[in-house]
């Protein structure tokens, strides 16, 4: 499309659309435009549990007849070298389909988007850097518009159930996670900043592991301590998801120093065949995989996409992403 068809293109629409800040009261129709968007439902707990945290939950456009296209936010908290730092993980990135033909610069998706992270993320804005892991076709469109750029890959691993290692459950023994835990995770997250100096660690408090695995709505999740077996020091906590048996086991998180992620595998490894799963798999940046054994199998599932400015900071400090599945918002 040349530049005079799609400037009116924009004027066909631009006095039939506005932009706005989405709120509560917008999620039946939000709800609404996922569905017609990605032809399945989402639960309205599952919006819920994103998004009820946030004044400013997203940016969406709108005309006469309903919402249009609609740009989303979950604030989440990163560590880096102990120092906290705001950031905005992007998702539920979606537009009516009578809309999706209208992808210029001045178009209703592309506001959304534009005004979303111009007001929210940068130096002096709410959010440091906004970061997300989005579709082949939304990542080319972030690169090309210039709002985001890839600076970092998802691998997803697996390794076989037969792998776990009986001998180490001599020294180490395991429990569920409870919701009266909450010292146990904090003094293990403290442990875990001060041990991976470089890298950019969401936070995995107490709080966190609340919120993401005991209160979800959606999905069910365990998650375990596991302590040495004399001493009864809590050495690590993992979360899992099953999947069935066709697909296996998934192992959604890891806290604990460096040294000890390798008993958490084989623990969660141990869980995995137990329950007669064959497989253990897992999504993970490179910098987590670098301290667990090796696996089976690795590929690239996704990539991590980050705000420029901040991505120029990632290169210049030689910074690591430290992410996991449940780093993500779907599964």
């Amino acid at each position: 499309m040349d530049m005079d068809m799609d400037a009116m293109t924009d004027n066909q629409h631009s006095k039939k659309w506005q932009c706005r800040w989405a709120t509560p009261h917008d999620r039946d129709a939000l709800l609404a435009l996922f569905e017609s968007a990605f032809g399945q439902p989402m639960p309205g707990g599952l919006w819920q549990w994103k998004y009820a945290r946030q004044k400013k939950p997203g940016m969406l456009a709108y005309i006469e007849d309903g919402i249009i296209a609609y740009y989303g936010g979950m604030p989440r908290t990163f560590s880096l070298n102990g120092k906290a730092i705001k950031a905005v993980q992007i998702c539920d990135v979606m537009v009516a389909p009578k809309m999706r033909g209208i992808l210029t610069r001045r178009g209703p998706f592309m506001q959304t988007a534009d005004t979303f992270l111009s007001e929210q993320a940068g130096t002096d804005k709410p959010f440091r850097f906004a970061f997300g892991f989005p579709s082949d076709r939304h990542a080319r469109l972030g690169e090309k518009t210039g709002w985001y750029t890839r600076s970092g890959t998802f691998l997803e691993t697996v390794w076989p159930a037969k792998l776990a290692q009986p001998h180490l459950s001599v020294w180490f023994k395991t429990r569920p996670l409870g919701l009266h835990d909450s010292t146990t995770v904090n003094t293990l997250w403290q442990i875990m900043q001060s041990t991976l100096p470089d890298c950019l660690i969401p936070r995995k408090d107490a709080d966190f592991f609340n919120w993401r695995y005991h209160r979800h709505p959606s999905y069910a999740y365990t998650t375990y301590v596991v302590s040495r077996r004399w001493r009864n020091k809590p050495v690590g906590i993992f979360a899992l998801r099953d999947h069935g048996p066709g697909h296996g086991m998934e192992l959604m998180d890891l806290l604990g120093p460096p040294d000890t992620l390798p008993i958490l595998l084989n623990t969660a490894l141990r869980i995995t065949k137990r329950a007669g799963r064959k497989r253990l798999f897992s999504w993970v940046t490179p910098a987590v995989l670098e301290r667990l054994p090796t696996p089976e199998t690795t590929q690239t599932i996704s990539g991590v996409y980050v705000t420029p400015d901040y991505k120029q900071k990632i290169e210049e400090q030689h910074l690591h992403w430290w992410l996991m599945g449940g780093d993500t918002d779907f599964h």
